[in-house]
């Protein structure tokens, strides 16, 4: 049996215990063995009950739950670094098609080594739509980095079947295009078609392998892509096989303007409520971004336990605007954060994600709502638990949970001189980089020690990648860039009546005061 104690001069238990506190043991430690927590409490009470392998932390450390980054991609390299500039996302969706195939085994590994470099040992992974003749090879390459770098995995692959270049049937778009680009994009759509049958045939076979192993760091999630890219009919036989499965569904959900705009022109209401109308909402349910709500939407997802997940770099980078977070949690809905592998500096610093939803959300006056420190990290952590279905294993330091534990170095985050008085929650908020991260440990196993990743060699992975982009780029990723370069006019002059009616958005920031 492997045993460990990890020590604290504050040990984090639960952030956000209510608005404005969490609850935190000074001079604490984390009693582990195989990867359970077993005991939580006074270092001294700690060291005198149990007889351990390794004692880990000391009195220079704060101990908190490993964070969980509710909404991530995956790509590694980023989408930046690939070529393609930040821009509204409508197009900037197209941008990616010209971007180079890659090694998703080696693609997961860094962006898995990242995270948990900067603390982040869970992360719901949501795997863009392949080919069926591939589709199953990338599954197993994306799930062999997550294992290889120790990272526990909420795992699903998007469907998306419909409207795939505009907020419009295909052939209806496709009609009004020149023959040759036309030509151009039926060939390319055709490449990437999968089935509902293959996507649901692919889920299957991940669910009842991995919920079948009781150590298994992957759970399994469905996930239509978002309600303008799959039929009613799909949405509910997603929610069917969520209820015979026990399986989480993650969709993402009025990210931009234009997609609250389809609901309005397609069912003369707002895409929330078409969901509710489906019966699709529930606790089990997580909406990536959520940032274009209504009042109602936001009382229709507190009602029904639905959960928003929160991207502030990547709704920023796109475009897309700010999700109006302090009325989600005034409604007491369920709040996550997330990077969407588009965090503010390419690195899905999570840390830095909580730091800027904190700072974001802080509305002028002094009668106005702010997130405070204590809310960001809960955003991070307990919360984020629940839509991995993993809210009982995750997410707080207690027994019984497993042992997912971040150490950072405290006396380096407060040098030279910080008050008494500072809440270690605000220091952690306010001062705290990924650089302070010292030992991340993930269901016991520790994995980053002394700040460095220790499973494999870093820079091994990184020389592999960069040997693999040195190569020319191929054929395929120039013909998908200029096809998109050839349809992004036509996309842009789609758009151009949208976007004018009443959108207003909850947050105006120094517009009225």
């Amino acid at each position: 049996m492997s045993t460990s104690i990890i020590r604290g001069g504050y040990v984090i238990c639960e952030a956000g215990v209510d608005t404005g506190s969490s609850r935190v043991i000074s001079d604490g430690a984390v009693f582990q063995r195989d990867g359970i927590i077993k005991a939580v409490g006074a270092y001294d009470d700690i060291k005198a009950a149990h007889q351990a392998d390794e004692e880990l932390g000391g009195p220079g450390y704060l101990v908190m739950p490993g964070l969980v980054n509710a909404h991530h991609h995956g790509r590694g390299v980023s989408t930046f670094q690939m070529g393609c500039i930040d821009d509204c996302l409508e197009t900037w969706i197209l941008s990616g098609w010209g971007r180079r195939p890659y090694d998703h085994y080696l693609m997961t590994l860094y962006t898995a080594i990242q995270m948990i470099e900067s603390g982040t040992t869970t992360t719901m992974y949501n795997h863009a739509q392949t080919p069926a003749t591939g589709l199953a090879d990338d599954v197993s390459e994306v799930l062999r980095g997550f294992a290889a770098a120790g990272m526990r995995t909420a795992f699903s692959v998007y469907f998306r079947e419909r409207n795939r270049v505009v907020y419009q049937d295909d052939d209806q778009f496709i009609s009004g295009l020149p023959g040759d680009l036309a030509g151009s994009l039926r060939q390319f759509l055709a490449a990437v078609d999968l089935s509902e049958e293959e996507y649901f045939s692919v889920f299957e076979g991940l669910h009842q392998e991995y919920s079948k192993k009781p150590d298994s760091r992957v759970t399994v999630l469905l996930s239509p892509s978002n309600v303008q890219w799959v039929s009613d009919d799909f949405l509910l036989r997603t929610k069917k096989e969520a209820a015979r499965t026990g399986a989480p569904i993650h969709i993402h959900l009025v990210e931009s303007i234009y997609q609250k705009e389809y609901g309005l022109r397609t069912w003369g209401h707002t895409p929330i409520e078409h969901l509710n109308t489906l019966g699709f909402l529930g606790p089990e349910v997580s909406c990536a971004h959520s940032v274009w709500l209504t009042d109602q939407d936001i009382d229709i997802m507190a009602g029904t336990g639905t959960t928003a997940c929160h991207n502030p770099s990547s709704n920023l980078r796109l475009k897309n605007g700010i999700a109006p977070v302090n009325a989600m949690l005034e409604k007491g809905m369920n709040v996550v954060l997330g990077t969407d592998s588009t965090s503010i500096n390419d690195d899905d610093d999570m840390v830095q994600e909580m730091r800027l939803a904190a700072k974001l959300h802080r509305q002028p006056k002094m009668d106005m709502p702010a997130l405070n420190s204590h809310q960001a990290l809960r955003l991070a952590t307990a919360n984020a638990a629940r839509p991995t279905s993993l809210q009982d294993k995750i997410g707080t330091i207690e027994p019984g949970r497993f042992a997912d534990l971040v150490l950072m170095d405290l006396n380096a985050m407060t040098e030279p001189y910080s008050d008494a008085g500072i809440d270690v929650v605000d220091m952690l908020l306010y001062r705290g980089k990924a650089s302070h991260v010292d030992t991340v440990m993930i269901q016991g196993e520790v994995v980053v020690r002394n700040g460095t990743f220790i499973k494999m060699d870093k820079a091994e992975v990184l020389r592999e990648i960069k040997d693999q982009f040195a190569r020319p780029v191929e054929g395929q990723a120039l013909e998908a860039k200029k096809l998109a370069q050839g349809l992004t006019p036509f996309v842009q002059e789609f758009y151009k009546d949208w976007g004018k009616g009443d959108n207003t958005p909850h947050y105006d920031y120094n517009g009225r005061v």
